[in-house]
């Protein structure tokens, strides 16, 4: 059987100030810290072993910055897609958490209970991210079919991306854990989509965990 499987390396960012200090970042463009340009490293010695024919990024620094070692060591470009680009958080961006659950209860415990639900001016919804990277993974798997890439994004495309490409009903956005730095591979053959791998971390020294 002559079967075509695609395998879809999906990268977390590294750290940058604002995870650290526990901000929403939507897309305020970060870049990384020094923690971050370590993990940077460390991502790269685990995709070098993964051997992948092409690299895609959303346009923030902080995921392009993240893929810039290995793009150096395997001699590849990187690609950037602006469907791989974090949520829009409207006035949440660059906003402390704590400060949105002192002055916004109500939306702060949908944030945490049900943020397939959450919705507010300027907020782009959980579901419109997931249709967007969704549409994204499939239109490289159909251009890099029985190839391996690398695509680097964000926490909060990652967690509606993953269950859009597994087809997976509400909730789903608190079922997925997704680390700085982490690697999670999906693979795509004649049967769909199927998760191979979740929240890798085992290539870093160090990292900050976020739960919120």
């Amino acid at each position: 059987m002559d079967e075509k499987r695609t395998t879809i390396i999906l990268v977390r960012h590294g750290e940058c100030s604002a995870n650290k200090e526990e901000r929403f970042r939507g897309r305020a463009d970060f870049e990384l810290n020094e923690l971050g340009l370590r993990q940077a490293e460390e991502i790269s010695a685990a995709l070098c072993a993964l051997r992948p024919a092409a690299l895609y990024s959303s346009p923030l620094k902080r995921a392009r910055q993240s893929l810039e070692p290995t793009a150096q060591k395997l001699g590849l470009e990187i690609a950037i897609e602006n469907d791989l680009n974090n949520i829009a958080f409207g006035a949440w961006e660059g906003r402390k958490k704590s400060e949105i659950a002192r002055e916004q209860p109500e939306l702060w415990n949908l944030w945490k209970t049900a943020p397939e639900e959450l919705s507010f001016p300027g907020m782009e919804s959980l579901d419109e991210v997931g249709r967007r990277s969704r549409a994204v993974v499939d239109r490289l798997v159909s251009r890099h079919a029985g190839e391996t890439i690398a695509l680097c994004t964000h926490r909060t495309v990652l967690k509606p991306l993953v269950p859009y490409c597994l087809d997976m009903p509400r909730p789903w956005f608190w079922k997925f854990h997704f680390d700085n730095a982490s690697i999670s591979i999906l693979i795509h053959d004649d049967k769909g989509y199927s998760l191979f791998s979740l929240n890798r971390i085992d290539h870093l020294t160090s990292l900050n965990r976020e739960w919120n």
